[in-house]
This record gives C-alpha cells, sequence and structure tokens, in this order.
C-alpha cells in the first residue's frame, strides 16, 4: 500500500505526520497522527467533516524543526518571505522551532523548487501568485512542505462538475464565520 511507504520513507524523529485541509486554516482541520491506526481515525474524522464541502486531504512528514517560512512568488519569481510561522500548535507534541536561513537563501530555494517543479511537471500552471512553505530537516537541509497556487481553482469532475460551487459556498460560511468569531474575541 502506498500509504505504508510513503510513512515509512516519511518519519523524522518520531514527529509523525500531519494531515490537513486545504483552503482552511490549520487551528481547526489539522491532526497530528503518530501511527497508521491514528491516521486512519484521524482521515476518517476529517472526511466526514468535509464530505462533499472539500474534494481531498493532505498528508505530509510533521518535521522536528517546526518553524515554517513561507515565500511569496510571482510568475516564477520568489519576491517576499510573506510570514514566518512558529509550528506551535499544541496538539504536535514534540519539536523546536529554530530559525534558518536569511532571506536572500529562503528566495534562492524557493527559485530552486519552482524551477526544479515546474521541470518535473511541465503542464502545471505556475504563472500567477504562488507560496513556497520551507520547512528545516533534521539533517538542516531546507526542504518543500507545499507549493500552493494562490489562484488555485479547488473544483473537479466530481459531481458532474458542481464540486466547484459547493466547496466555494463552504469556504465562504467557514471564513466569514472565522472573522466573525475574531472580530468578536
Amino acid at each position: 500500500m502506498i500509504i505504508f511507504r510513503f510513512m515509512a520513507d516519511n518519519q523524522e524523529n518520531n514527529c509523525g505526520w500531519v494531515i490537513k485541509a486545504p483552503f482552511t486554516t490549520n487551528s481547526e482541520s489539522v491532526r497530528f497522527p503518530k501511527s497508521f491506526a491514528d491516521m486512519e481515525t484521524q482521515m476518517g474524522i476529517l472526511s466526514r467533516k468535509y464530505f462533499g464541502h472539500i474534494p481531498y486531504l493532505m498528508i505530509q512528514p510533521c518535521m522536528y524543526n517546526r518553524k515554517e517560512y513561507k515565500i511569496v512568488s510571482l510568475n516564477a519569481v520568489p519576491t517576499y518571505a510573506a510570514s514566518i510561522a512558529s509550528g506551535r500548535n499544541k496538539r504536535s507534541v514534540g519539536g523546536i522551532s529554530k530559525s534558518f536561513g536569511d532571506t536572500d537563501s529562503l528566495l534562492a530555494f524557493a527559485e530552486l523548487a519552482i524551477r526544479r517543479f515546474r521541470l518535473h511537471s511541465p503542464f502545471a500552471v505556475t504563472d500567477g501568485l504562488l507560496r513556497v512553505d520551507i520547512f528545516q530537516d533534521a539533517q538542516g537541509n531546507m526542504v518543500v512542505n507545499e507549493i500552493e497556487s494562490l489562484d488555485a481553482e479547488y473544483g473537479c469532475s466530481m459531481y458532474g462538475g458542481k464540486f466547484q460551487m459547493f466547496t466555494h459556498s463552504f469556504l465562504i460560511k467557514y471564513w466569514e464565520k472565522k472573522v466573525i468569531d475574531f472580530l468578536s474575541r
């Protein structure tokens, strides 16, 4: 099974993995399984929560160094270090949050990542607004967590092409609630 190979090939200091839903904030839609059984349970919970609204879930290795840099790219040229996430999530135990690299090295790494992505995925749309999320592995190497198109459509052929409207409606309500919750604090 491909998931077993992924789990075996992508674990660092027994940190486990991260399951998250796209298009949502991680504070609500992230899980940190440490075993395959826990992964099955957490995938089931998120699948039931988002069924009919979000087309897929992502599984990523959980890094020991939780510091994450988010580099914004315009037309495949990294231009700005948008934010630095501390990675301090109460549901994720262990790990550190240690800075690495400087702006120039982060932008250069993001440029290399985009170039390699374009080389190996020549039909992927990389024009427009992209974000490259960068972590550091236990050996001190920068690694790409994800490359996300900020212009991406979230539709798919599921439900005869109607999925994009389901997702769009869900996200409007989702983010309206987030803003209202934030403003009412």
